[in-house]
């Protein structure tokens, strides 16, 4: 369906306020505290949305007849962040109920326009207590990076880097034993990413040596910008790695440092290993699941599914399910439609829902 982002018209208003009266009514269906008990439309009467329309701050995202999808105010200035970075805020963000990727989209469009402003960040906050839609940000590459307090809000800061025209980098963990294609297909997805810049690094750097015998080239993880995205693949290495504390403690840092952090096949027992995956769902090779679970106690370990999203982490099924997950962070990233263009171009029978595990009956 086609999606027109721009400038908010004096004809969306009465459209944004319904959305958000009927975002109101579903946080009270639903259990949520949020907008429901912070005062949210006395601290954001309707002369706070004329005044955001009249200055050209209210940004809404419609659909090819008009009807709106989503819409938010995008400011140039926060009061809540005063480190002079330059950024775009983002504010009030709201999307019809029944679509469920209509904030994902406003908000990839409002990165778009952030990097056309030359800015550095987009910036918004989120619910400290709203854990669901915390994971969902950190999804979508907004890191936590502070806390707001505003009367009864409570809040958490979030900033995205990783704006369209700006480089990502793509870190591929490598280690003796790695399983070819659990790295190498899933890297194929991960490299045709606009501004994509990618490595393949190992713990001291030089040759690596994979489970097939195939002998890759590596720079150091010293030498690494961890600040972007983690692929880290199984294989039989995996094995003696969960008992390497020097691996764990490096793996441990550069999952924590980057700001989307992937696995393949039992690459999540060694997540789980270190720690970094306590208290999220994840999956792992489903001939291994069992072997991949005690790695990790305090994951919730998900025995049918062919990949899992939690928060920054995606964890994949085995070997060949990587790609399908790579697709999934793609489609997260840039929508569904690039995501099956670029497994045309691959000519690849993309399994688009993490749900459908055909081998969940192995684990």
């Amino acid at each position: 369906m086609e999606r027109i982002f721009r400038r908010a018209a004096a004809a969306d208003l009465e459209q944004f306020l319904k959305i958000i009266d009927e975002r109101i009514a579903w946080m009270d269906e639903h259990g949520i505290r949020q907008w429901n008990v912070t005062g949210y439309k006395r601290a954001f009467p309707r002369e706070y949305y004329e005044r955001a329309l009249a200055d050209g701050d209210l940004w809404a995202l419609c659909g090819a007849d008009g009807a709106l999808l989503a819409a938010a105010c995008l400011f140039e200035e926060d009061r809540h962040w005063d480190d002079g970075v330059p950024a775009l805020y983002a504010h009030n963000l709201a999307s019809a109920l029944d679509l469920k990727d209509a904030g994902r989209d406003f908000l990839r469009h409002a990165a778009a326009l952030a990097s056309s402003l030359g800015k550095e960040k987009l910036r918004l906050d989120s619910a400290e207590d709203n854990e669901p839609l915390a994971r969902w940000y950190e999804s979508q590459g907004y890191r936590a990076v502070g806390i707001v307090r505003d009367g009864p809000y409570r809040g958490t800061l979030r900033e995205k880097s990783d704006l369209p025209g700006r480089p990502l980098p793509v870190n591929l963990l490598l280690f003796d034993g790695f399983e070819m294609l659990d790295a190498f297909g899933s890297l194929d997805v991960i490299r045709r990413l606009p501004d994509a810049q990618v490595s393949c690094v190992s713990a001291a750097g030089g040759l690596v040596k994979s489970c097939q015998g195939l002998e890759v080239q590596t720079v150091p993880a010293s030498e690494a910008d961890k600040s972007g995205l983690l692929l880290l693949p199984g294989g039989m290495g995996t094995r003696t790695l969960v008992n390497d504390a020097a691996f764990l403690a490096l793996l441990k840092q550069f999952a924590e440092r980057s700001v989307y952090c992937l696995s393949v096949c039992t690459g999540s027992a060694l997540l789980a290993k270190c720690g970094v995956l306590d208290g999220h769902r994840a999956t792992s090779n489903k001939r291994a699941f069992d072997w991949a679970a005690s790695c990790g106690a305090g994951v919730f370990w998900q025995r049918h599914a062919r990949w899992v999203r939690d928060g920054k982490f995606y964890t994949s099924s085995g070997v060949s399910a990587g790609i399908d997950m790579a697709l999934g962070f793609a489609a997260d990233r840039l929508g569904r439609e690039a995501a099956q263009e670029i497994a045309t171009s691959i000519e690849y029978l993309w399994n688009d829902d993490p749900g459908r595990d055909p081998f969940g009956a192995n684990a």
